[in-house]
């Protein structure tokens, strides 16, 4: 690996450690909301959320934010109105990272660190 690539991976993975946030002007620490890749137009997301028991992610595209949700072990859609073009897209990403992406969701359920777990997931191809 060459140093520019040395980098350029170093950067990516200090830019996704940022990307980890808490919502703009709340204190609440139940809730805590997570970026786990951009894929495209596509921002997936996932958030610390008490009493949500089915494991899922969150899709914003573009500037529309929160536009549709997946459940992690099937890959299906189970809300939202994102372009169904766009939905096995989705699927796939989630088929390659679906243990991943199941470990980063039972750690930040439990509130345990994940945070060495997203610099394991793939965006785009």
């Amino acid at each position: 690996m060459t140093l520019n690539a040395e980098f350029c991976e170093l950067q990516r993975l200090f830019a996704q450690k940022d990307l980890l946030t808490e919502p703009r002007g709340s204190s609440n620490n139940d809730f805590m909301e997570i970026l786990l890749v951009r894929r495209k137009n596509m921002s997936i997301k996932m958030y610390k959320e008490i009493g949500h028991h089915l494991p899922h992610i969150h899709i914003d595209y573009g500037e529309r934010h929160h536009v549709a949700s997946y459940a992690i072990d099937s890959g299906l859609r189970i809300a939202g109105n994102l372009t169904p073009k766009y939905d096995s897209d989705v699927s796939s990403w989630l088929e390659r990272n679906r243990e991943k992406v199941m470990a980063v969701w039972n750690s930040l359920q439990d509130g345990k660190p994940h945070e060495h777990l997203l610099a394991e997931l793939t965006g785009d191809a």
